[in-house]
This record gives C-alpha cells, sequence and structure tokens, in this order.
C-alpha cells in the first residue's frame, strides 16, 4: 500500500527532520543539519548557474564576447560545484573522524 505524501514522517526521507534531542541535543546534532543544509542549497545555486550559463551559450548568437562570458561563468560554476562535492566529503571525513557521524548516518 502507497503511504500519502502527508503520512510519510520527515526524518524518515530528510535527515535534517530529525528531532533534535531535547536536552540531550549535542553539538553534533545541531552542526549536521546546519552544514547539510548549506551544501544542499550550494549545490541547487552552482546548478541553477550551471542552466544559466547553458542558456548564455545558446543565446550568444554567435558573439565571440558572450560566447566567452557563458564559458566563463560554467567554468565557474563546474569548479564551485567541485568545491561543494570536496566540501561534502571531507565534512562526512572529519564528522566521522571527530565523532560527528556522517550525512548519511548520523549518530
Amino acid at each position: 500500500m502507497i503511504k500519502s505524501v502527508h503520512a510519510v514522517d520527515l526524518s524518515d526521507i530528510y535527515i535534517p527532520g530529525q528531532s533534535l534531542g531535547g536536552s540531550s541535543a549535542t553539538f553534533a546534532t545541531l552542526l549536521n543539519p546546519l552544514i547539510n543544509n548549506i551544501l544542499i542549497v550550494s549545490g541547487i545555486i552552482a546548478l541553477a548557474t550551471i542552466i544559466f550559463a547553458g542558456f548564455k551559450y545558446v543565446s550568444a548568437g554567435g558573439d565571440k564576447d558572450k560566447i566567452g562570458r557563458a564559458t566563463n561563468t560554467l567554468n565557474f560554476a563546474l569548479i564551485g560545484l567541485a568545491l561543494i562535492v570536496a566540501a561534502f566529503l571531507l565534512t562526512n571525513i572529519f564528522g566521522s573522524l571527530v565523532g560527528f557521524g556522517n550525512f548519511f548516518n548520523p549518530k
């Protein structure tokens, strides 16, 4: 039987939706959702920038200056996306070493 979207608990599908633990909240339970949300928003912004750069490239109409600007925008967006992925990996590695857990399996 398929559950209604309204009947699904948010913590089952989205890690920051988990409760902070009341009085047993630790720094890790506060920091994990914050880092995860920042990385998600950054990834969405990078994806939107890549789409915008593609639109600028297609609408350049053969103008070399506009094509150059679109290419630069795409390069910077891809570099930003690579930095976001690196930040995600580093925070997961550092978090598991320090005891914060990681975003796939929070403690």
